[in-house]
């Protein structure tokens, strides 16, 4: 099979090409709206930075890039080459953007995802959930810093969904009980600046560099208000950290509280502090990390993801 991709999210689209490319298909990358990061993740081996000259199938993962897929389809005369749009995040409920997604086959990355599009578009989608490569994110022997929290998810003030809001003074909180405690950002965080707290830092690290990081946590924390299922949540929850999350309809998917995480109602910053300072002032819970990996894995391995893709792709060309 050839698949076309346009670059939309790196961490997820890197092992799936590896896989696809182990098992035989030709995959062709290209870069529209979304550009490949390569400060976080490299192009697999295999992989041609070009087109296709008779592509099976377009996949894009960002609104504006089905537009470029139906401009490169009748450039080419090819009205009959699908497309398939993955969300990667929350889906525009703009009229318009509902327009352009009718132009391609949807797939969304959770449960909750998918009626969020019906709700809003009447539309129905494919589930696959963000693939997490289980070679790599294992379940580490070592125990973890005791003191250190990983925060994932990019934590802009700007973004109201993102949560900084009360990350904040969950933040200071748990400094007041427990100055020891570290929080560290891992990913893009422009407008946090480590020098205006005393117990903050944050570190960019490519995708393969990601579960060691990871792992050193005593806990992953997440705050945001208003999402789908990161890829790095559930690549923590592979690793078999504790992740302490708000209480959202998408996490439930994946996280049962104290049996495979923890789960704090929203937005009890109280609460989200008292959980981050049990935890760091307590031995690790084994269990706890096998049930996360357990359940993680269970939706996104990815060898599952890229199976799910293939058929998906395979009955679509058909």
């Amino acid at each position: 099979m050839k698949i076309q991709v346009y670059a939309a999210h790196e961490g997820v689209q890197e092992n799936l090409f590896r896989e696809w490319v182990a098992r035989g298909h030709e995959i062709y990358l290209t870069e529209g709206v979304g550009k490949w990061g390569e400060k976080q993740a490299a192009v697999p081996e295999g992989v041609k930075r070009e087109w296709a000259s008779t592509p099976d199938v377009l996949w894009v993962g960002i609104t504006q890039d089905v537009g470029n897929a139906l401009l490169y389809k009748w450039k080419k005369l090819r009205p009959s080459i699908p497309i398939v749009l993955t969300h990667w995040w929350v889906p525009s409920i703009r009229r318009f953007a509902g327009t352009v997604y009718k132009f391609a086959h949807q797939v969304s990355v959770c449960e909750w995802g998918r009626e969020y599009l019906l709700k809003h578009h009447n539309m129905d989608s494919a589930v696959m959930y963000c693939s997490v490569d289980a070679d790599i994110f294992t379940l580490r022997e070592e125990d973890p810093d005791p003191k250190r929290v990983l925060c994932v998810g990019n934590h802009f003030a700007s973004r109201d969904i993102m949560g900084w809001e009360y990350l904040e003074p969950i933040i200071h909180k748990v400094y007041e009980q427990d100055p020891e405690v570290h929080f560290e950002f891992l990913g893009i965080n422009p407008e946090i600046d480590p020098k205006n707290y005393p117990n903050v830092s944050k570190r960019a690290v490519l995708q393969n560099e990601m579960p060691d990081y990871q792992a050193r946590a005593r806990c992953v924390v997440i705050t945001t208000t208003f999402n789908l299922i990161p890829h790095s949540l559930l690549g923590a929850m592979a690793l078999g950290r504790n992740i302490v999350a708000f209480d959202l309809p998408s996490l439930r998917e994946v996280i049962e509280h104290e049996k495979s995480g923890y789960l704090i109602p929203r937005y009890d910053t109280d609460a989200f502090a008292k959980q981050i300072l049990q935890l760091t002032s307590t031995p690790v819970n084994p269990e706890i990390g096998r049930k996360a990996r357990e359940n993680a894995l269970g939706k996104s391995d990815h060898r599952l993801v890229a199976s799910q893709y293939e058929e998906f792709f395979e009955k679509i060309i058909k």
